[in-house]
């Protein structure tokens, strides 16, 4: 059965009853008590209360759920592609229980707790998986998003990849033939069948002949992240580039221009040719101070991170929804979309780092990273430490 807002597909599950054993005596209760599961595919542009109506849900009971719902996720937020199931009781056609899956590790559960009326409990449920441990390795001949796909690994391995060590390294054109990986980490795997990667335990990337190592720590004191064998966190107040992994793994050769900071007749600063629409992020958190047309820079904004960070993206074709002077903005936010306006020969994004408002280098510059490890969890890190280090050696 199909509706407009998306394909219907309808499971009818039958649960018999118990066997108890008294005594020595055997004692059988049976009963049929089947229910129907509508999986409902959300498409491009439906919300929730659009897809309540296509299959039959009363106006009461959708306000309903939207409002036991929303303390612990706003169902307004469900994502087109993925799916809605709704559980009815197969005797009475009443519905008792709604699924949502938010991500690969949780999902949203909806249940009536009463048979004689609507009241709707929400709660958020990990999703469960058998884990495997497996490790990696490999040298780069083109991408590392070829490099991965070439040995028969999950692509979403080069992207966790990519974004652990998203402060060291600029993925988008750092990277060169001869360049090498390790990695440890967790395959995890959903009635029997592989789903996907799970978190990277501990990893090596050697750039240009540098090494960088990382490994997952979480302590009592210390949050959950990736650290250094120093205890040091990978984070950093800025990322490395302005165009992240995940927007450009598709093995597209990316080339940046005037890596030193060349100087040019109008401007100064590093170029990233990118494709028109690439979408482009704020290197760090910061508030905009200019956004829109900016002369030989077109349209173009600049954030200030802090009395002494300033930072400035330029060429695009538009800015991200929401980005106006004044806005706050995240690192990793998505600001703008590569384009070739103002003084511009190709679509490319254009890139500036100011400190103290002079202009400076941002691969060269040593910015502050997050916390380390607490000392109350350096002996657990070390534990960890002297464990993967090995198993990485080992390799």
């Amino acid at each position: 059965m199909y509706s407009s807002a998306g394909k219907i597909t309808i499971i009818i599950i039958g649960i018999i009853g118990s066997v108890y054993f008294f005594g020595g005596n055997r004692s059988t209760t049976s009963a049929i008590d089947p229910k129907i599961t509508v999986k409902k595919e959300i498409l491009a542009g439906t919300t929730f209360s659009v897809l309540a109506k296509e299959v039959g849900m009363a106006t009461s009971t959708t306000s309903a759920i939207l409002g036991s719902a929303k303390e612990v996720y706003d169902l307004a937020k469900i994502v087109a592609g993925k799916e809605i199931a709704l559980v009815y009781n197969g005797e009475n056609g009443n519905l008792e229980e709604l699924i949502y899956e938010i991500d690969k590790e949780e999902k949203l559960i909806v249940k009536n707790a009463s048979t004689t009326a609507e009241a709707w409990q929400a709660e958020k449920v990990p999703i469960e998986y058998m884990i495997e441990i497996d490790r990696a390795r490999g040298t780069i001949e083109s991408s590392l998003y070829e490099t991965i796909l070439d040995q028969g690994l999950d692509e979403r391995l080069a992207l966790a990849l990519a974004e652990m060590f998203a402060w060291q390294i600029d993925f988008a054109a750092q990277i060169q033939k001869g360049d090498s990986f390790k990695v440890i980490y967790e395959k995890k795997y959903r009635d029997g069948q592989y789903d996907h990667p799970g978190k990277i335990i501990a990893a090596e990337f050697i750039n240009n002949g540098e090494s960088f190592r990382g490994f997952y720590f979480t302590g009592a004191e210390t949050k959950e992240g990736y650290y250094d064998k120093e205890g040091n966190s990978l984070q950093k107040v800025f990322l490395k580039a302005p165009l992240q992994y995940k927007y450009i793994s598709s093995g597209y050769s990316y080339k940046r221009f005037n890596p030193i900071l060349k100087t040019f007749t109008r401007h100064r600063g590093i170029d990233y040719a990118a494709p028109q629409g690439t979408p482009a992020v704020s290197v760090g958190d910061g508030t905009v101070v200019q956004a829109g047309w900016n002369g030989y820079y077109g349209i173009s904004i600049k954030v200030r991170h802090n009395e002494t960070y300033s930072t400035v993206y330029g060429h695009f074709m538009s800015l991200a929804k929401g980005i106006r002077v004044g806005t706050k903005v995240k690192q990793g936010q998505v600001v703008g979309y590569v384009g070739s306006t103002g003084l511009s020969t190709g679509p490319h994004l254009h890139y500036e780092m100011h400190k103290f408002g002079s202009l400076i280098n941002p691969f060269t510059e040593k910015v502050p990273a997050g916390e380390p490890v607490k000392e109350a969890d350096q002996p657990a890190f070390q534990e960890v430490l002297n464990k993967y280090q090995s198993e990485l050696d080992n390799i």
